[in-house]
């Protein structure tokens, strides 16, 4: 487990079968498997070591995917997701990082947003790490939600 200290306001998501959805985008999609890639549910290398998943008790997987979809370069191709209990599992911290809405300007946050903590892991601790959590989020299957609406998609 990871020795780096919370940030004010960031709490541990005690184990439970809470849904953490994770957005998958073209970069993390695997289209020869058609399923989320072998490295989907790890932080990528802007996340500094921090996966971001959104909670199911704060968002539905629909407003999850219409935020990201909203508000991110990559859109969501599919929501899927592991448990609070399955991510902890290994020795991996869920933090809960979401502010009500008070986080700054210059960084936006999706709601209900927490993030799988890989800081301090080795690549290969990681790889096997990531390899579970697809495990299980493949087992669950994609967790169903509609594509967002485009505007430039709407016939008015």
């Amino acid at each position: 487990m990871t020795t780096e200290t919370l940030e004010p306001g960031e709490s541990i998501i005690d184990p439970s079968d809470e849904l953490l959805y994770r957005q998958i985008t073209p970069p993390l999609f695997d289209e020869e498997n058609n399923q989320p890639a072998s490295f989907a549910f790890g932080p990528q290398n802007c996340d500094r070591g921090k996966a971001s998943y959104s909670r199911s008790s704060k968002v539905t997987a629909q407003e999850a995917r219409d935020w990201h979809c909203a508000n991110s370069r990559k859109p969501s191709l599919g929501v899927w997701a592991v448990t609070s209990f399955e991510a902890q599992t290994e020795p991996l911290r869920c933090v809960d990082d979401w502010t009500n809405g008070d986080q700054s300007q210059t960084e936006k946050m999706a709601p209900g947003h927490c993030y799988l903590d890989f800081r301090g892991f080795s690549k290969p601790k990681q790889r096997r790490i990531r390899a579970i959590l697809l495990r299980f989020a493949l087992k669950r299957g994609e967790i169903p939600t509609n594509k967002p609406q485009d505007s430039s998609d709407s016939t008015d």
